[in-house]
């Protein structure tokens, strides 16, 4: 289970940096359990009761809502891009809403666990063009950091079924990670030979030959 402490500060720092550089009225977050399903719903500007009734009807009509993007890897979606039909346009205007954008964030494999929507309210702007190029900018630089709080692993089955030392182990965590061998050692304070040899067990154990097919062993 991902940790909702990390995922409230996450969406939290998130919108503060859009609020950096535009405005928005409100914002939605919540977590994805399968293409079916959306829980931990927090809003901000916009009645709860709007919520209820986008979950019980309106989103099978929300040209982008997670359930469209899935299976597809885009991660920032604009309404203003799509059409949506009259039960939804009626929708968003009773709730006086102009304008929203969609950040979807993955695992490595790309399935979608988090979502944040931003709006803005009736006689607002929609969104623009740089907008949009800012959001998929914010959405890129923060696709590493969410990826090590939530492909994490369970170290005592990993160790159990693969033998690990804990040395290993810890080794194995950061081989999740972008950094390169020399920063493993720098952060381990150890000595990048060591590192290597760290490495060359953990892939002789767990049966793989590099980085990237111990990370689609595990990061499913």
């Amino acid at each position: 289970m991902i940790n909702r402490d990390f995922l409230n500060q996450f969406s939290q720092q998130f919108i503060e940096q859009i609020k950096h550089v535009c405005n928005i009225d409100g914002y939605l977050t919540y977590s994805i359990d399968n293409i079916h399903h959306a829980y931990n719903f927090e809003v901000c500007g916009i009645p709860r009761s709007s919520i209820d009734e986008y979950l019980n009807v309106q989103i099978e009509h929300d040209p982008v809502s997670f359930r469209h993007f899935y299976h597809d890897p885009k991660n920032v979606a604009m309404l203003d891009q799509y059409q949506p039909n009259e039960m939804y346009a009626d929708f968003m205007k009773r709730w006086q809403v102009e304008d929203t954008a969609e950040f979807f964030f993955r695992k490595r494999n790309g399935r979608p666990i988090f979502g944040i929507s931003i709006f803005r309210e009736s006689n607002k702007e929609k969104f623009n063009a740089q907008e949009q190029k800012i959001f998929e900018a914010f959405s890129t630089l923060s696709t590493n950091h969410f990826y090590h709080h939530t492909d994490v692993i369970d170290r005592d089955q990993v160790m159990q079924d693969f033998n690990l030392t804990k040395k290993e182990i810890i080794v194995l965590e950061e081989l999740f990670s972008d950094l390169e061998g020399n920063q493993i050692a720098l952060k381990l304070n150890c000595s990048l030979a060591t590192v290597k040899t760290h490495v060359q067990h953990i892939y002789q154990k767990i049966n793989v030959r590099n980085r990237q097919e111990l990370l689609c062993k595990f990061l499913k």
